[in-house]
């Protein structure tokens, strides 16, 4: 039996991502708290990066208003608190400029028909400073992983040689990042 499911966290008051894993085989996930309860949405790196810089672009684009209007929280008539967890398909990132609140939405559909998942939304939302600061460790985060080649841009394994096709074709030999 699918069971669709859409949830607001409304302001959240904890936001954080992290990557579990070792460099190579990392999982990413953002972490977001609020009074109704907590959502883990897991992603892929360049989800995650994207996002990071999605919300720069907006920082950067737009300026805090002067007098911000009061953010309108949806309804919330749950009588337990949400308590979700999955592997995001599609991210949204809508920002209100009047109230100068961003708000992600992280939806998974199911994968077939044959599938026993329903359709799940979290909607969960944050000022300004929280978006600087998520923005800013979205970033570090991403980065913290297999440093890329200077060349080629390919990540560089630890411990291994690297063959760089841009230092000189197939020549292994003359690779300056390898040994």
């Amino acid at each position: 039996m699918n069971v669709d499911e859409r949830s607001d966290l409304g302001l959240v008051h904890y936001l954080q991502c992290e990557s579990v894993g070792e460099p190579g085989g990392r999982t990413f996930n953002v972490t977001a708290r609020s009074a109704r309860g907590e959502a883990v949405v897991w992603m892929e790196k360049e989800q995650l990066y994207q996002t990071g810089l999605s919300l720069k672009r907006i920082l950067v684009a737009r300026e805090s208003p002067v007098d911000a209007a009061i953010f309108q929280e949806p309804a919330y008539d749950a009588y337990a608190p949400i308590k979700v967890e999955f592997k995001t398909d599609e991210l949204a990132l809508q920002h209100d400029p009047a109230s100068d609140v961003f708000t992600v939405i992280a939806r998974h559909m199911p994968n077939d028909d044959l599938s026993n998942d329903g359709f799940l939304e979290i909607a969960f939302s944050f000022h300004r400073d929280k978006a600087k600061e998520i923005s800013e460790r979205c970033f570090t985060v991403v980065a913290a992983g297999r440093k890329p080649c200077p060349l080629c841009e390919l990540p560089l394994e630890t411990g291994a040689s690297h063959f760089c096709v841009k230092v000189n074709g197939y020549n292994s030999s003359e690779n300056p990042m390898g040994s």
